[in-house]
Order: C-alpha cells, then structure tokens, then sequence
C-alpha cells in the first residue's frame, strides 16, 4: 500500500508541475487502462528531428504549427515501421525547440511539445514508442546570445576560441550536464509512464556534429569546405549535449540511442559530411545548414527501427 502511495504521489507531482498538460488527457478517452488509446509513435525534438529547408527554418513560437521535412529521421522511422501519419504517428518537434524555456524566448519547449501532444490524444495504451531529441538550442540561451556572441571568437584564428576564451567575453555557451538534462525531464517522463503505461522512451542523441577529442569546425560553402581549428568553444557544446542525454537517460530509467555511433566519421569536419552546408550541391542544396542530410537522416531512422525492434525494454 505504501508502495501505490508514493506512486501516486509521484503521478499527482507530475501533474502540478506540468500544469496544463493533463487536462485534455485526464478523461475516460486516454485514461491509463483503457483500450485503444494514443497513438503507436510519438516523436518531440527540435530542428534536427523535425529537419528544415532554407524556406523553411525560421523557429516557431508555441501554439503555431511545425513544418517537418518530408525526409526527417522520424517521417522516414515511421515508414518503416508501416505506421500511417494520420492515425499511428504524432510528431511535434519544431525548429528552435529548447529541452526547457530561456527567458522571454516564445518557442516550443519539451513541455510546451508534450502538452500538445497530450491535446491530441497521442499518449495512452496504444503508445509503444516515444522518442525525445532535445538540447542542442539551449546551450545557446535565450535569443542564441552566446551563439552569436561567439563569432568575434571564432574567427580569432590566430589566438584560438577555447571555452574559457568565450567565458572572458561574458558569453560562454551552456554546457549542459545529464543531471540538467534529467531535471527538465523527468516531470514529463514520469507523465508518459503514466499516461502511456506501454510505452518505451528513449532518449535520441545527435548524429556526430564533429570527431571527437577534435577541436576544428567546418561548414561547407557550395561544396567548398572551410575550416576553424581552434574552436573548442562549440566542440565542447558539441560534446556536452552528446553526453548529456545518454547520462540523463540512465539517470531517469529509459532508454539511449546513440545517433553519434551510427552516423560516426560523418561530422561536418569529414570527407563524406552527412549535414548540409551552404547550398551544398545536389539534393541537399536547400537543406538547413548544420543539420542531417538525407543520407543522415535515413542513417538514423534505418538503425533506430533496428534498435527499437531488436532490444528489450529497459
């Protein structure tokens, strides 16, 4: 007895903290047991889940419909799994989504994603697989201030961008830590566990940004690469939110997929880049700098199908 106490103690918590986000769900339509409820996917990121062309890679504020690229890992995912957009799937990850709200910043948040999320039905006893890709935003903070405080920085080629260089100039980018990534997480996961009793959660890292232990950046221009070596500034951003999930993910209880594995030797540094630089020539020439290319993007979905059916929850 003291055991269901203490669950439901967990649950009620949750829900004071999530605020609005069980009131469309807390009916007999989508309530834990009944039959046939939610929907078999459900998916929450930011830019490098939902993908973006050129056209369409402005952030989103909350409240305002998300574009997906037609060739994103979880359109691709869902395919593959013989899933129908309309019935079985529900992504609402949105370009410039943060793991957790910076300061006036309007856009979509994990919360603001889950709470939409739970406005659609999407969690209940149908739900098998729940996917969350955040983190890459907020190291920036609020209004990316830090991103672009960091050009002057970077472009220092002779002196070097190191962390503790950007932290002389008073904007360091955030170096997110599992346990931050755990905290503005696990009111939500403790939700879905509830709302969504079948459901596997896992925790989607990003495909490798660049080699690790490397502190050089790249962007292609035209095809045309063009290199900063000393910018460990953005590599150790690169690397923290690389680790963050993957501690958070252990510290919560669900699972990790390792984005970073499956896409190896494929950073924005390597011969064969798998993310879009500056109308990068051939199919990808509209694709949003910085983010997974179509060949990226298939990668992922390809080994995450494989992950979800071949590994035991846990």
């Amino acid at each position: 007895m003291r055991s269901l106490h203490f669950a439901a103690a967990m649950v009620f918590g949750s829900v004071v903290m999530l605020g609005g986000l069980t009131a469309p769900v807390a009916g007999a339509e989508n309530a834990p047991g009944q039959s046939d409820s939610g929907k078999s996917l459900v998916v929450m990121g930011d830019s490098n889940t939902a993908n973006a062309t050129l056209a369409t890679m402005q952030a989103q504020p909350a409240g305002v419909a998300c574009p997906h690229l037609a060739t994103s890992w979880p359109t691709q995912l869902a395919q593959r799994m013989g899933l129908s957009q309309n019935n079985d799937v529900e992504d609402v990850s949105c370009v410039g989504a943060y793991l957790y709200r910076h300061g006036d910043d309007p856009y979509w948040t994990a919360l603001t994603e889950a709470r939409q999320a739970a406005a659609d039905g999407a969690f209940g006893t149908r739900t098998r697989t729940v996917l969350l890709q955040f983190g890459l935003n907020d190291v920036w903070g609020a209004g990316h201030a830090a991103q672009s405080a960091l050009v002057p920085c970077l472009l220092n080629v002779l002196h070097g961008c190191s962390t503790a260089d950007a932290a002389s100039d008073d904007f360091p980018p955030t170096l997110l830590t599992g346990q931050d990534y755990a905290d503005h997480l696990r009111d939500i996961i403790t939700y879905i566990r509830y709302y969504a009793p079948n459901a596997r959660i896992v925790l989607v890292g990003y495909q490798e940004l660049h080699t690790p232990g490397d502190q050089s950046i790249c962007m292609g221009v035209l095809g045309v690469p063009f290199g900063i070596p000393h910018a460990g500034a953005v590599t150790d951003v690169f690397d923290s939110v690389q680790q963050a999930p993957r501690t958070a993910a252990a510290l919560l209880g669900v699972d990790y997929f390792d984005a970073a594995a499956v896409t190896a030797g494929h950073g924005l540094c390597s011969p064969d880049p798998w993310l879009n630089g500056i109308l990068t020539p051939g199919s990808d020439f509209f694709g949003q700098p910085g983010h997974p290319t179509l060949q990226g993007d298939t990668a992922v979905s390809q080994a995450l199908q494989q992950f979800l059916t071949g590994h035991a929850n846990g």
